[in-house]
């Protein structure tokens, strides 16, 4: 069977990873606009909770900050709650990162 979620929104809480001693990880909300409709004006939105682990947690960490958007693919898993959560499995760059090499060490930054 197929769980992939593309999902691009903006992200709505402070990021901040969390490490435990098998992984990391960084839990946050984005908010998704809805579809618009010809007979409204508004546009509304809808909120969800996402996970990062380990790798992707830090780069959602290091390269995004709440208001900033971000494009990602995912999969849906239960929570304890019974609600659903969004767990990230790619992260999808939108070509506005620059990246230089220090060409004597060469490292990146």
């Amino acid at each position: 069977m197929l769980n992939k979620i593309m999902m691009t929104g903006r992200i709505t809480t402070d990021l901040n990873v969390v490490s435990d001693d098998n992984y990391s990880y960084c839990k946050f909300d984005i908010e998704v606009d809805q579809p618009k409709h010809n007979y409204t004006e508004t546009v509304e939105t809808d909120t969800f909770t996402c996970l990062a682990f380990d790798d992707n947690a830090k780069s959602v960490n290091f390269l995004y900050s709440k208001g900033g958007q971000i494009t990602f693919v995912s999969s849906l898993r239960n929570a304890p709650d019974k609600t659903a959560v969004i767990i990230v499995e790619e992260l999808h760059l939108q070509n506005r990162f620059t990246v230089k090499v220090d060409v004597d060490s060469g490292q990146l930054f």
